[in-house]
């Protein structure tokens, strides 16, 4: 059985900077953040549905997933955005 997984790229609430002191303030909101996506993603038992992938300091994260991934990290109310990456070959096929 194939699993087509697409590419998304995660736009955190926690991107915006406002009411951050430091950049390094910013930064270590930008990781809880990160780490509570990730954790609610298990929890949910989605980790199969949505893979993270990648992050990069402004609060972009990468996922893999499904479409069935995406709509739940759309749902989720850490997440300000959800790109598609599919009109830009982000098409990846496993088979299990």
């Amino acid at each position: 059985m194939a699993i087509e997984l697409h590419s998304f790229t995660v736009t955190l609430a926690a991107a915006d900077a406002t009411g951050c002191a430091s950049a390094a303030e910013h930064r270590a909101r930008i990781w809880k953040a990160v780490s509570e996506l990730s954790a609610a993603v298990r929890n949910a038992g989605m980790a199969t549905e949505a893979r993270f992938r990648g992050q990069d300091r402004q609060g972009h994260v990468l996922f893999e997933a499904t479409d069935t991934g995406a709509a739940f990290l759309r749902g989720l109310p850490v997440i300000a955005r959800v790109d598609d990456a599919r009109m830009n070959g982000g098409r990846v096929q496993l088979r299990h």
